[in-house]
């Protein structure tokens, strides 16, 4: 077994994360525990509270390099084209969006899984990584709002990506068939993002 004078604190964080984001991807957020993570990087379970206060701490570091990976992908050109519609692009968000899932399934449902004790909020960086994704939708919805509509806008997008990945959710977790063998989630989301800006229009 490795002694902990082998790798800096730095190193040994990188080995901490690499492993347990290797953990979530094989195992799923149920078999990311301290004695895992350690039997991984072959050092003492206690190694992993002398670099993050607690496995919450260290699950919301996953969570955002998640959120770094998303974000990455909902920041393609492909989803700005000024060739197309706003809607279209929303379309070909959602499609990207429903595609990361479907790669990135156990860390995508983790970020939904965990959650933090009772009374402790996420820190600063993670929730301006959540603000960041919303970003992007912000700005396709920037052409049915007005400056003086901002706040709108933004519960427009935090509204509408609760729609979307309510649906992929259900596809990702195999309850579509529950609801309807009928239609398939691309249908069901391109229906849903049309309808959606159409009530907007009527609104503004």
């Amino acid at each position: 077994m490795a002694r902990r004078s082998d790798h800096s604190r730095d190193e040994l964080k990188e080995m901490i994360l690499k492993a347990s984001w290797d953990i979530v991807e094989k195992d799923g957020f149920i078999g990311l525990t301290a004695r895992r993570i350690a039997k991984d990087i072959g050092y003492a379970p206690g190694t992993i509270y002398n670099i993050f206060k607690s496995m919450d701490d260290l699950c919301v570091e996953i969570n955002g390099m998640t959120l770094d990976k998303l974000h990455d992908v909902l920041s393609k050109s492909d989803c700005y084209s000024p060739k197309k519609s706003p809607v279209q692009n929303m379309k070909r968000m959602a499609q990207l969006y429903r595609e990361f899932a479907r790669e990135y399934r156990a860390h995508w449902l983790m970020l939904f899984t965990h959650a933090l004790p009772e009374g402790q909020k996420a820190p600063a960086w993670y929730q301006e990584k959540i603000a960041r994704l919303f970003e992007s939708l912000e700005g396709l919805l920037e052409p049915f709002y007005t400056a003086r509509q901002l706040p709108k806008r933004k519960m427009a997008a935090r509204a509408l990506w609760a729609a979307v990945h309510g649906i992929c959710l259900l596809e990702e977790t195999g309850k579509i068939p529950a609801i309807d063998d009928q239609e398939s989630p691309p249908d069901m989301t391109g229906y849903l993002i049309e309808n959606f800006i159409a009530g907007i229009k009527k609104k503004t």
